[in-house]
């Protein structure tokens, strides 16, 4: 990804100012509540309004680089997690306190920036966080992005456990987390697309497409907190990961009007995620997530080249495949094939 400095980020914002609010149905874990899901999104002329504008924290921001400051704030509540990119145009100090009970993580959006969570250094391929009830401090750079996620502690262990990927009691007490720089890249991107991108039509999703975020945000978190400890247990048959292969990908193409999740897959196969996962791994080297994306992708692509096809729209392409999300199927799409595709589109044989 390339750097995208604070007043790119400043600009950004201030295309998209609005404020909008919907009901998600959230699953999994549902004793726990936050406040109703909204979107919002705001600009700071000073660092203590940077620091009071982000929901549910106690903040105080010290700027020790000279200059007058700007910074800007997106936030996206979905259930039970806070997303959310904050840029800030100058050097801070930031003393930061969640809500009681909650584990927060930082991904600067610049990978070669010096950031310290509590004195230690978060370096390009790590994941800074913090969890209990007392305060962190952060020190960051001039132009400046980060991105957060603020998540319920007990609901995310629950929600891992029932994917068969529990956390260690003393992982969310390290204040950084090394993960594959791939990976960490792959969901900084994304993160970045839904905050900074996709704002305007957020309102407009189904339940179904807001879930679909939802579980994209947590179940990628999970991934990286638990990297290195899901690769394909050895007991795994390549016969056996090859037939479960062949089950999910009929499965797939008998359902191609719509996005089928991990969970739903498993339903089907009768297979937990973890074996699942291990199957996947053992015979296509991806996790089932990336598979299942990569093949909706490339079904969509084959429709978009195709001289018969009676789908006359990228639109009408992205709908009949599951794809709610126009602007986050425009970016994948770019990112896998190296083009949109509109481009695709034009080249469509008469």
């Amino acid at each position: 990804m390339a750097p995208v400095p604070a007043r790119k980020l400043h600009e950004q914002f201030d295309a998209y100012l609005l404020q909008t609010e919907f009901f998600l149905l959230t699953t999994k874990p549902s004793s726990l509540t936050q406040p109703a899901p909204q979107w919002r999104a705001t600009q700071s002329a000073g660092v203590d309004q940077l620091a009071q504008s982000i929901s549910g924290w106690d903040q105080v921001y010290d700027q020790t680089s000279p200059g007058q400051f700007y910074g800007g704030l997106t936030e996206l509540m979905l259930g039970q997690v806070q997303l959310f990119i904050e840029s800030s145009s100058h050097a801070l100090v930031q003393t930061c306190k969640t809500w009681p009970g909650a584990t927060w993580f930082g991904i600067p959006v610049q990978r070669r920036q010096i950031v310290r969570v509590d004195g230690t250094r978060v370096a390009s391929d790590m994941l800074a966080l913090h969890t209990g009830h007392g305060d962190f401090q952060l020190t960051t750079p001039d132009d400046f992005g980060f991105l957060g996620i603020v998540i319920q502690t007990e609901w995310l262990r629950q929600y891992a456990a029932l994917e068969h990927s529990e956390l260690p009691e003393a992982l969310l007490t390290q204040r950084v987390l090394q993960v594959p720089d791939d990976c960490l890249e792959a969901f900084r991107r994304w993160l970045c697309q839904l905050l900074l991108e996709q704002p305007a039509q957020v309102a407009g999703l189904t339940l179904q497409g807001q879930q679909y975020f939802l579980n994209e945000a947590v179940a990628g978190l999970v991934q990286l907190l638990t990297h290195g400890k899901n690769g394909p247990r050895e007991n795994v048959s390549a016969q056996h990961a090859r037939r479960t292969l062949r089950r999910a990908r009929d499965y797939l193409q008998a359902h191609t009007d719509r996005c089928v999740t991990v969970h739903e897959l498993c339903e089907q196969l009768g297979s937990s995620p973890r074996a699942l996962q291990d199957c996947f791994r053992k015979y296509v080297g991806l996790s089932p997530k990336t598979y299942l994306k990569a093949l909706k992708l490339n079904e969509a692509r084959r429709e978009l080249r195709r001289a018969d096809s009676s789908l006359a729209s990228v639109s009408d392409v992205a709908e009949r495949y599951g794809f709610w999300h126009l602007s986050q199927f425009a970016a994948d799409y770019r990112w896998l094939f190296g083009e949109l595709p509109s481009e695709t589109l034009r080249k469509r044989s008469p």
